[in-house]
């Protein structure tokens, strides 16, 4: 099995013009590792994830999500695994094991949430 790629978001908060960049990059970088028949695995911030963030790093996060979506579409015919996995602040380790997990899997167009943030009511 080829070396799994995994692009992690880089917060850019507030920065509006930085949205495209950051997603143009990430397009340009998924592309070359799935030519490169690699696993690719997509790490977000969960909270940006579901737009409790900065408004330009949820913009970010959801594009992601849509990219890897598309990615995986495009790529049912010649195997391409591309996968999301969305984590909290704390949860870096079970993010880590999730991103292995994929990459070894073949699975693709899967979303998987890490913690327990996203169960139950949202506390401020």
């Amino acid at each position: 099995m080829a070396e799994p790629f995994v692009l992690r978001q880089e917060p850019i908060g507030e920065a509006l013009e930085a949205v495209t960049p950051a997603l143009t990059d990430a397009f340009v970088a998924v592309r070359e590792a799935v030519a490169d028949e690699r696993p690719v695995v997509v790490l977000v911030d969960g909270a940006d994830l579901l737009g409790q963030g900065a408004s330009a790093d949820a913009a970010v996060a959801t594009g992601l999500l849509g990219m890897i979506r598309t990615f995986a579409i495009e790529g049912a015919k010649p195997g391409w695994s591309v996968n999301l996995v969305a984590s909290r602040e704390g949860h870096e380790q079970e993010a880590e094991a999730a991103v292995a997990m994929l990459a070894a899997s073949g699975l693709s167009g899967q979303v998987i949430e890490v913690g327990t943030a996203h169960l139950g009511k949202v506390v401020p």
